[in-house]
């Protein structure tokens, strides 16, 4: 008995390790959630250009792109998983999603029944907002998109990809396990991931800007600077190289995985490159 339980141990840890080098999520409490119900909500408030923004979910992913309206439409989408198909579809019934607005703010309330073990209820959200609207976006096990935004952003997950393009504001991204990547940004920046390659490029018609920070620990950073950017520069990697493509005048020793000094005439402005184990490119 001894010996069976052991190679049950050891092909489940197999399984875990094919898994992982595939890429792939394998999730182990669905063997005990083979049933899954479905069903989507459709929302729509008011929301004036200029206000903010404000969704929380656990399990799911978070969509959010600015239009040309007045108006905050979203969809959510709610999955229920359970041992049976009836208990599957009851929490799905059970989880209610709604819009609270309050002072020039739209938040997104989820009001979901207890769960128990082998239980879970999954919030999924996508959604269009006006242009001008700030954002602040949490979840724990997804992404996080966004799209056409002017205005600050502030987008966090633990599990999960993030990424924003043609955001014209300050924006705070940051993820545990995923990638972060940015395009056509136009302002400071925040980006940290644990595990991850970050990618950031800015817009060529971006504003100056005053701070940027990037920071991995296991993954490789591409950054293309804003045109004319001014700045005191700081690129570290443990375990890895730095490039730059843009004149940089050092300050101290040249070093092959450290780079300090200025681009430009480096008033004011600072940019923090950082992982542990990966390269750096700055273009």
């Amino acid at each position: 008995m001894e010996r069976s339980g052991f190679k049950q141990a050891s092909l489940g840890c197999l399984l875990c390790l094919l898994s992982l080098s595939a890429g792939c999520v394998f999730n182990m409490a669905d063997w005990g959630m083979p049933a899954k119900y479905e069903r989507t909500i459709h929302l729509s408030a008011a929301l004036p250009a200029g206000s903010t923004f404000a969704a929380q979910t656990h399990n799911g992913s978070v969509t959010i792109k600015g239009v040309d309206v007045a108006d905050c439409n979203l969809t959510a989408t709610i999955v229920g998983q359970a041992s049976t198909d009836e208990v599957a579809r009851e929490l799905a019934e059970k989880t209610q999603v709604t819009l609270v607005a309050s002072d020039k703010k739209l938040t997104v309330k989820i009001d979901k029944p207890t769960v128990r073990t082998n239980q879970s209820v999954g919030v999924s959200l996508n959604g269009t907002v006006p242009n001008k609207t700030d954002l602040e976006l949490l979840t724990h096990n997804g992404g996080v998109e966004i799209t056409n935004i002017t205005g600050r952003v502030n987008a966090t997950t633990h599990n999960g990809k993030v990424t924003a393009e043609n955001v014209l504001g300050a924006i705070v991204l940051e993820t545990h396990n995923g990638t972060i990547n940015c395009t056509e940004i136009s302002g400071d920046a925040q980006l940290k991931t644990h595990n991850g390659n970050v990618k950031a490029s800015y817009a060529q018609a971006a504003p100056e800007v005053r701070n940027i920070s990037v920071v991995t620990h296991n993954g490789s950073i591409e950054f293309a600077a804003p045109p004319g950017l001014s700045a005191h520069v700081e690129a570290v990697t443990h375990n890895g190289s730095v490039h730059t493509d843009l004149p940089v005048a050092v300050v101290g020793k040249v070093s092959k995985n450290e780079l300090k000094g200025t681009i430009g005439a480096g008033q004011g402005a600072k940019l923090h490159l950082e992982t542990h184990n990966g390269s750096i490119r700055i273009r």
